[in-house]
């Protein structure tokens, strides 16, 4: 993706991008590389930042490299995978105990980010409030982990 704003430095950083389905099931896509919220992230929030799209991405099961479209993200894919299936969010929290760096979630409309540290969710704490806002611990809006990260990178 050369004179893009999404350049990958093709690190080994791994994410799950999940998404909640209205009855509650949850989809879940492997992703291998540049998992970080400045590239995976940046590009879940510019390109698969509605139901469909987000759906679309975290049903493919596996990606190598999260690129703006599915057709882009799985024509370098290493593997072919079904993608994770769970009935809950609290299901799907329970089984990411491996070696993922990141998790991103499509839930109420929006996009949250675990902002690195993973094996410290708290499934008890994953819920919606009275504002319809998905609150988790060490879970947040991914458009203030973004927000963050530009700061910091400023």
């Amino acid at each position: 993706l050369t004179n893009h704003k999404y350049i990958g430095v093709n690190m080994g950083t791994r994410s799950n991008i999940a998404y909640e389905q209205p009855n509650g099931n949850v989809i879940v896509t492997y992703c291998h590389w540049d998992g970080y919220p400045t590239y995976n992230g940046q590009v879940l929030n510019d390109h698969y930042n509605n139901p469909k799209k987000a759906e679309e991405i975290a049903n493919q099961g596996y990606i190598s490299s999260l690129k703006p479209t599915v057709k882009e993200s799985i024509e370098d894919r290493a593997n072919i995978e079904l993608p994770m299936m769970y009935n809950s969010l609290n299901a799907y929290l329970m089984d990411i105990s491996w070696d993922i760096e990141y998790a991103y979630i499509y839930s109420h409309n929006q996009w949250y980010c675990n902002d690195h540290n993973l094996m410290q969710v708290d499934p008890d704490t994953f819920e919606i409030d009275k504002s319809n806002t998905l609150k988790a611990s060490n879970f947040e809006p991914l458009w203030s982990v973004l927000v963050r990260h530009q700061k910091e990178s400023a």
